[in-house]
């Protein structure tokens, strides 16, 4: 199977307690990453095979519900995404919106040992 990455999301009013987060049926952030591949599947919300047209998703996902101004920018966050994702690892973010809110958007790398494909590009 070709590499590939799935994109995971999860916006909430707060930061979800630990037994939720362990919790593989809890629609709730995971608090190991490996673990996104067992929620719920309605919390992926894409498959890419390339790169930057998943950071380009995650890009936009940003945009929506940024952050407080006075935190670490979108820019900021992308610059970071971006270099991930070109060498085929994971990018990560997670943070309080500036409207109050607990966004995590996850784009992870498929294949991984010991996960199954939870959607396998057509």
């Amino acid at each position: 199977m070709e590499a590939h990455w799935h994109a995971f999301g999860y916006t909430g009013h707060a930061r979800p307690r630990d037994s939720e987060a362990r919790d593989p049926q809890a629609a709730a952030p995971p608090n190991v990453v490996d673990m996104w591949f067992r929620k719920p599947r309605s919390m992926m919300e894409g498959t890419f095979t390339q790169p930057d047209v998943a950071a380009d998703w995650l890009e936009r996902q940003l945009a929506e519900s940024p952050p407080p101004a006075n935190a670490v920018s979108v820019e900021r966050h992308m610059k970071s995404a971006r270099d991930a994702l070109a060498r085929g690892a994971d990018a990560y973010v997670g943070y309080y919106t500036e409207r109050g809110r607990f966004l995590v958007r996850a784009v992870l790398i498929c294949p991984r040992r010991g996960e199954r494909c939870p959607s396998p590009p057509a």
